[in-house]
C-alpha cells in the first residue's frame, strides 16, 4: 500500500506525458530496459509489464508470509517519515562530492521530468538491483553453494552495488564512464541494499525516491 500510490503516480505520469507528446526525447531508466530486454526474451512487450509485475510480486509476497491484511494509517506514514530519515546520509554523500570538485551526481532537466525519474529509479531500481538480483543472489550462494548466511548475504550486496553502478554507464545505461560517478553509485547501492536486508524493499523504494528528488532539484537549481 505504500508503493502502489508511487507505481501509479508514475506509470499514469508516464502514459499521459507520451500520449500528450509522443515525439518528445525521453531519458529511459536504465532499470526498466533491463526488464523490458528480459521480457522480450519470451515475446512480452506490454509497456506496463514491469509496473504489473512489481504488484504482482509484492501480492504474491503477501500471500506467501501470511502477514494481515489490515491497512494501518500510522504504520504507512511512519515509513514516509523513515524514509526522509534513511535519504540523509545519500544526500550528505551528494553534497560532499559537489563540494570536493566530482559534481552533482545528477543532471539537472524538466522539473516535471526529472519528478517522474525520481520516482521510477526509486521503483524499478531497486526491483532489479534489489529486490531480484540480491534475493537471487542470496538464494544461490545460500542454497545452492551452502554459503554461511552472513557471508551470502554480504557478498549479494556486494556485486549487486557494484552491478547497479556499471548499469548506470554503456551499453546499459548513457552516463560516460567516470570513476567518481561509478564509485558514488556503488556506495548508494551498498547503502540501499543494506536498507532493503536490514529494513525492507518499500523503505529502500521510499529512500531512494527522497533522495533522487532532493538531488535532482539541487541539480536544477544549480543549472539555472
Amino acid at each position: 500500500m505504500f508503493l502502489i500510490p508511487l507505481i501509479l503516480a508514475y506509470e499514469v505520469s508516464t502514459a499521459l506525458t507520451q500520449s500528450a507528446v509522443p515525439e518528445a526525447p525521453r531519458r529511459d531508466l536504465a532499470a526498466a530496459q533491463l526488464l523490458h530486454w528480459f521480457f522480450s526474451l519470451f515475446g512480452a512487450s506490454w509497456a506496463y509489464l514491469p509496473g504489473a509485475l512489481l504488484v504482482l510480486v509484492l501480492f504474491g509476497w503477501h500471500l506467501a508470509t501470511r502477514l494481515p491484511w489490515k491497512i494501518r494509517g500510522q504504520a504507512l506514514v511512519g515509513m514516509a517519515g523513515e524514509s526522509l530519515l534513511l535519504a540523509i546520509p545519500l544526500i550528505l554523500l551528494n553534497w560532499f562530492l559537489a563540494r570536493v570538485g566530482e559534481g552533482n551526481m545528477l543532471q539537472a532537466g524538466g522539473p516535471w521530468e526529472n519528478m517522474l525519474l525520481s520516482i521510477g529509479a526509486g521503483i524499478y531500481e531497486e526491483l532489479v538491483f534489489r529486490l531480484i538480483i540480491i534475493q537471487f543472489l542470496t538464494f544461490v550462494f545460500d542454497d545452492v553453494l551452502r554459503l554461511k548466511q552472513s557471508v551470502s548475504v554480504a557478498l549479494a550486496v556486494i556485486l549487486s552495488s557494484l552491478f547497479f553502478a556499471v548499469s548506470h554507464h554503456p551499453p546499459i545505461g548513457s552516463d560516460m564512464w567516470d570513476a567518481g560517478r561509478f564509485a558514488f553509485r556503488a556506495a548508494a547501492g551498498a547503502y540501499l541494499a543494506a536498507v532493503f536486508v536490514l529494513r525492507g524493499f518499500g523503505l529502500a523504494v521510499g529512500a531512494h525516491v527522497v533522495y533522487d528528488v532532493i538531488a535532482f532539484i539541487s541539480a536544477h537549481d544549480a543549472a539555472a
